[in-house]
């Protein structure tokens, strides 16, 4: 990784943008990541099936804040239908790491799964 882009995600893991509660969202969904202990909460809004809003909010490690910021930069603006073309793949794109090492790929996907999840109204329980 060249030292532009360290820089550059290392600003994102500082300062998150998105890093928010939004009011009234139409959706929200607590992820929890246990191999970490990565735990947000994700809220979108949602109008005539466009995503208006998207953020997080809670703490985690370096992986999924910056996931999740890159995530939300990606899918406002568009309609809520893209969070099912969303893969490791994207997210490794969005962030710009050609490979994001195995042990940590529930951290990179923990906000789009939380997201799917928000939208599904599948809740799971804390393990």
């Amino acid at each position: 990784m060249d030292e532009m882009k360290f820089y550059e995600l290392s600003e994102i893991y500082k300062n998150p943008p998105h890093f928010k509660k939004i009011e009234n969202p139409t959706y929200s969904y607590e992820g929890f990541s246990p191999s970490c202990g990565d735990n947000f909460t994700v809220y979108l809004k949602v109008n005539d099936k466009k995503i208006e809003d998207a953020s997080f909010f809670g703490y985690g490690c370096v992986v999924s804040t910056i996931s999740l910021s890159k995530l939300c930069d990606y899918i406002i603006g568009k309609n809520i239908d893209i969070l099912n073309e969303i893969d490791l793949a994207k997210i490794e794109a969005l962030v710009g790491i050609d490979q994001i090492n195995p042990s940590r790929i529930k951290c990179a996907t923990l906000g789009i799964d939380s997201f799917k999840k928000a939208v599904t109204n599948k809740k799971e329980p804390k393990n």
